[in-house]
């Protein structure tokens, strides 16, 4: 359930919005360079979710060590990395200031809720994109096999169980090889290619 307490929000002491929000910043350098680069692509339209979704968080702050993980310079993709962590570790990647208590807290721990359940989403949306682009049908699904048990998890299992469990502990080489994603369309073009080349050496000439 989303949390629309948005009136109530304004009426926050304003210094719980003067504190500087970092990982906002982070990801706003992130969303400057693919302007200056001129780029869009599934990592845009990821860079920008997460950030519509950050914002409506306020007053809560990523454990440092976090933090530094997605903001640290040495990541491909500061929006990926946040996103990884954020199935990974669900609430756990945020840290709610001692000063914020009472109805304060309550509304934070839900729009933490709210805010891991869209990044779920976003995954999900994300892969989309990717096979949306794909050069083959089943190029992700060659590339990535473990996808495979993922989506059957999802179609089959969600009614059954908690959805966030399917989600816990995804098998790092998801991620590795969703964000290496240009890499795999190599891949499947230069099969394509090779089968393209093959069947057209196979097939018989005409007369």
């Amino acid at each position: 359930m989303k949390w629309t307490y948005f009136l109530i929000i304004l009426t926050f002491n304003s210094a719980l919005w003067a504190r500087d929000r970092e990982i906002l910043k982070c990801l706003g350098e992130e969303e400057k360079r693919f302007h200056l680069k001129k780029e869009t692509g599934p990592i845009y339209d990821l860079n920008q979710r997460l950030i519509a979704e950050i914002i409506q968080v306020p007053k809560v702050e990523l454990v440092k060590e976090h933090f530094l993980t997605i903001c640290s310079g040495e990541n491909f993709s500061e929006s990926w990395k946040l996103l990884e962590l954020s199935i990974k570790l669900a609430r756990n990647i945020f840290i709610i200031p001692s000063n914020v208590t009472g109805i304060q807290r309550s509304m934070t721990e839900g729009m933490i809720e709210d805010y891991v359940e869209a990044t779920r989403e976003i995954l999900l949306s994300f892969i989309a994109q990717i096979q949306s682009i794909s050069p083959t049908p089943n190029c992700l699904k060659e590339e990535i096999p473990e996808l495979d048990q993922f989506f059957n998890e999802i179609k089959y299992l969600q009614e059954d169980i908690d959805t966030k469990k399917i989600f816990e502990g995804k098998d790092q080489k998801i991620f590795e090889r969703l964000k290496n994603y240009p890499q795999a369309f190599e891949k499947c073009r230069a099969r394509l290619k090779k089968k393209l080349k093959s069947e057209s050496k196979a097939a018989p000439k005409k007369r």
